[in-house]
């Protein structure tokens, strides 16, 4: 069982709640991360948890970054070791890896309510978030780590520019200069900065995609990820076939007929389903 220190949870209407830290815990470490990945494991496997929504447990953090300290033990040990890390040392991913990884494949969205600063590991994790969500404030979002003599070696190279582009992911990477969540907003790292709670406006996106069929939300989750893994034509297929799958679904079907068989009584009346 997780220490709830590092990682607590909830499930409320069918939405799995995951709160990283605490006012003890702001850092993500490796038991942080081995909990997280229990946790994700469990809430991928559940098929009554339609949504899952990952925020902070400590006041003006979702988390502050990975934890510095175990980073020196690590690079301690291996300049003690006297090993030079091969550029073609194969690839093992932890679970902090794994944790992100799965947000990424898992076939049920998972949403970044980032309720303060999200620094380094932490702003690499909700990189993995299908959503990310930024309460405004005092708070600092990016990667930071090229001041510290590393680089984001928890996906930041590879994510960010597939979220911004090569060119401001290449801006940001190399300067270093956190964000507020406004700045973060406008440059395109989050999806939306929220005058109020981040968990709130999570909750309020995480309850309206629970009421959408779960192979709606399942299939289009796996044709986006895989947009730019695949060829165009290979992706184009692939949407038409989940696309008939879904067309010829019962539930599809109700859903259309609904729609059809409603009767529009204005012109500017907004059809609703």
């Amino acid at each position: 069982m997780a220490n709830v220190e590092a990682l607590s949870t909830r499930i409320e209407d069918g939405i799995a709640v995951i709160v990283l830290g605490s006012p003890k815990r702001i850092f993500f470490d490796a038991e942080m991360s081995d909990a997280l990945l229990e946790k994700l494991s469990a809430f991928a496997d559940n098929d009554s948890v339609r949504v899952v929504v990952v925020t902070g447990g400590a006041p003006g953090y979702f988390v502050r970054h990975y934890s510095v300290a175990e980073l020196i033990q690590t690079g301690e040990r291996l300049q003690s070791s006297g090993r030079k890390w091969a550029e073609d040392t194969p690839y093992k991913a932890g679970s902090f890896a794994s944790s992100m990884r799965l947000a990424e494949q898992m076939p049920k969205p998972v949403i970044a309510a980032i309720s303060g600063s999200a620094m380094g590991g932490a702003f690499e994790f909700a990189l993995a978030c299908d959503i990310r969500v930024a309460q405004l404030g005092n708070f600092q979002i990016g990667l930071p780590e090229i001041k510290l003599g590393i680089l984001p070696g928890g996906g930041g190279t590879q994510r960010l520019p597939r979220v911004i582009g090569t060119s401001a992911a290449l801006m940001h990477i190399l300067m270093g200069t956190t964000l507020s969540p406004l700045e973060a907003d406008q440059k395109g790292l989050i999806h939306e900065a929220v005058a109020g709670k981040a968990l709130d406006r999570a909750m309020e996106i995480a309850r309206q995609l629970a009421t959408y069929t779960p192979a709606s939300v399942r299939y289009i989750k796996r044709l986006v990820r895989g947009a730019l893994e695949a060829s165009l034509d290979k992706g184009l297929e692939l949407e038409c076939n989940l696309f008939m799958d879904l067309c010829g679904s019962q539930a599809a079907i109700e859903r259309m007929s609904a729609y059809e068989n409603m009767r529009i009584t204005g012109p500017s009346e907004t059809l609703k389903i």
